[in-house]
């Protein structure tokens, strides 16, 4: 039987509890939350059908987004995510699971104001082969909102006739924008952390974005993220950074590209071999296609970037759509968007060697990838005529991309991620709800 993460509401409990399908397996999945809710406390509605065995894990006056599912240095699963409460504070857990079924008491990682939950700046918790725990996320100092501009009071058309007819003062200039990517480490398995820094010991007010981390063949941490271009007078002007730890503390950020588009995600992701791939999406005279680079000496070197398909996709602006990326035993998949005009406009999957397995239809969006040695797992949202989304999903078995199916009663889902585990899929996504939060959810298929 399944055990949804989902606010109290009839409505979603159809959502999961019908139909389940005789390709998918049902499991008990169950995160059980530091400070429950009493059953006193629960609507009168509550519907009796819904079986809860531990204490709930969702307050539903809290919206909960980015669910992401990786394994810890043990083998087990993990769960992170964040919540939102009514006071706009923002925090990053975790939870674990020792057979990927049953989830235990979640951990606390950060909470601030300013943590980022930008579904291209997804938070990255990794795991060293030390023990240690890694988080990496986005960080706007002073909050998740930027001020606006200072509007005068007086209206324009009135005068202040005390002041000989002289209008209200101009308003301020809207203060100059930044964020940072910060980390923070468990020494004791996520009880405790320290305080978070940033990566960029360049301490000047700029943007900085769109990143992703991973734990290094050597245990190190790499992190590759846009950042503002000093001085540019531009609009938005980034190029692409690598910061890479050296016995836990970040050395100096290097350049790794001058020249890529703005406001597209990252991906990076280490090979069986040992090798570390990163892929971002380029910036060649407003072509915007997905290039390729090679480390295989812990980040400090790369290839030379190569475009993966060249979709020649000319575009006067961002698309705000990146990569992800997996690694198999003997193969990398990536998958992303391209709007090319040259008829296989949408969401596309190429190995690394630009392979073209599949393209998606217009109503895809928001794909991600992911995989263990022998399979990997793609999964995306489908909307529908009506316009409400559901979450799909396709193995790549060997290199043969196998047929798409729905992960049943998934309407109103959204953001999902997937890992591949002990032969099965598990794929966590979020939810909707009829107040317009987003909850969790959590399914294993077979």
């Amino acid at each position: 039987m399944l055990k949804l993460l989902i606010p109290i509401s009839l409505l979603f409990v159809s959502l999961f509890w019908k139909g389940m399908s005789s390709k998918e397996e049902n499991r008990d999945i169950v995160v059980c939350a530091a400070t429950p809710l009493l059953n006193e406390e629960m609507s009168p509605d509550r519907p009796t059908n819904l079986v809860v065995d531990a204490p709930i894990a969702l307050d539903p006056t809290k919206s909960y987004t980015l669910p992401t599912l990786t394994t810890n240095s043990k083998g087990e699963v993990v769960l992170y995510w964040t919540e939102k409460d009514p006071q706009n504070l923002i925090s990053l857990y975790f939870s674990t699971s020792k057979d990927g079924k049953t989830f235990g008491e979640k951990k606390l990682v950060f909470a601030d104001a300013g943590l980022g939950t930008g579904r291209l700046m997804r938070p990255k918790l990794l795991f060293k082969k030390n023990g240690d725990m890694v988080a990496v996320f986005s960080y706007r100092p002073g909050g998740a909102t930027p001020p606006r501009e200072a509007r005068s009071a007086t209206p324009s058309h009135e005068t202040n006739h005390n002041n000989h007819g002289t209008q209200a003062a101009p308003p301020q200039a809207r203060p100059k924008r930044s964020s940072e990517i910060r980390f923070t480490v468990s020494k004791d398995g996520g009880s405790s952390w320290t305080t978070p820094t940033s990566v960029d010991t360049d301490t000047s007010k700029l943007i900085r974005g769109f990143f992703d981390a991973v734990v290094l063949p050597n245990d190190e941490i790499a992190v590759a993220y846009l950042k503002d271009v000093k001085g540019s007078t531009k609009h938005e002007e980034r190029d692409l950074r690598l910061a890479v730890s050296k016995n836990g503390v970040f050395q100096a950020e290097r350049l790794i590209d001058p020249v890529v588009c703005d406001c597209c995600n990252i991906s990076m992701v280490v090979d069986q071999s040992g090798a570390l791939h990163m892929v971002y999406r380029d910036n060649n005279n407003d072509v915007r296609d997905m290039a390729h680079i090679i480390s295989k000496d812990n980040g400090m070197t790369f290839s030379a970037p190569k475009i993966l398909y060249n979709d020649k996709w000319e575009i006067k602006g961002c698309p705000h759509s990146g990569a992800t990326s997996a690694s198999t035993k003997t193969e990398q998949y990536i998958t992303w968007f391209s709007g090319t005009r040259n008829g296989q406009s949408g969401i596309r999957l190429t190995n690394s060697s630009g392979n073209l397995l599949k393209v998606l239809d217009a109503n895809a969006k928001n794909a991600s990838i992911a995989a263990d040695a022998k399979t990997a797992v793609w999964v995306w949202e489908q909307t529908s005529e009506a316009g409400t989304t559901s979450v799909f999903y396709s193995k790549v078995d060997n290199g043969k991309l196998l047929g798409s199916q729905s992960v049943n009663n998934s309407n109103n889902g959204q953001n999902a991620s997937s890992l591949a585990y002990n032969g099965k899929v598990l794929i966590a996504y979020e939810v909707v709800t009829a107040d317009k939060k987003t909850a969790l959810a959590l399914q294993t298929v077979d």
